[in-house]
């Protein structure tokens, strides 16, 4: 789908999400923040409200957070089809194009990240926009350390969309039990602690050391 289209219908879905997110908190992520001019699918970030809704007479299901609820929405007003994956942390829907004037012959997906703890914004922003494909694999250059050859520094490990220190974590690399993840509320915080200045997205590209 041509980059137009595919922000304008990207607009549509952030801006019903966006009141059931922390302080309005989403980002169109992948190819789409990379202002790729040939866009294979939307991908959205986005951090729920925390608590579940209040029942309202005739609900059928039963909701984990307001977001879920919403983005439910979406598909019962025929914005959204079914695209068979409804994760705590990843949403999968088509598309559906003719609500926005037009077909399209192969399905568009749009997939919801939903970014809670112990997830780090910065982090999971700054992997889901990439690009991690066969032919540039910056957001895994990223997450690979020094020793290597990629950007994080050594001793520190990415486990749950967080950077962590080893020490935190257990011989299955999972985080110990009261274990906290450094703090990265935005792109910038992870950047600086990767020893990088602010990168532009469509600018992003792998360095990797031998």
């Amino acid at each position: 789908m041509n980059y137009e289209d595919a922000y304008r219908i990207a607009d549509d879905l952030e801006k019903v999400i966006a009141p059931f997110c922390v302080d309005g908190m989403t980002c169109k992520v992948g190819g789409l923040r990379r202002q790729k001019q040939d866009v294979h699918d939307i991908e959205i970030a986005a951090v729920p409200l925390s608590g579940a809704p209040r029942p309202e007479f005739g609900d059928t299901k039963v909701f984990r957070t307001q977001l879920d609820k919403a983005i439910y929405a979406l598909e019962m007003e025929g914005r959204l089809l079914n695209g068979g994956k409804n994760g705590e942390k990843m949403k999968k829907y088509v598309v559906n194009t003719s609500h926005y004037g037009f077909e399209t012959l192969n399905p568009f997906h749009v997939e919801f990240y939903l970014v809670t703890p112990p997830a780090q914004w910065g982090v999971e922003l700054l992997i889901r926009t990439g690009p991690n494909s066969e032919n540039d694999k910056f957001s895994q250059w990223c997450v690979t350390n020094r020793a290597n050859g990629g950007a994080l520094p050594d001793g520190y490990k990415q486990r749950h969309l967080a950077i962590w220190n080893v020490d935190q974590l257990d011989s299955k690399l999972e985080p110990r039990r009261d274990e906290s993840p450094l703090l990265m509320p935005g792109e910038e915080d992870f950047l600086r602690f990767l020893g990088l200045p602010w990168i532009e997205p469509p600018a992003r590209h792998a360095r990797w050391r031998r």
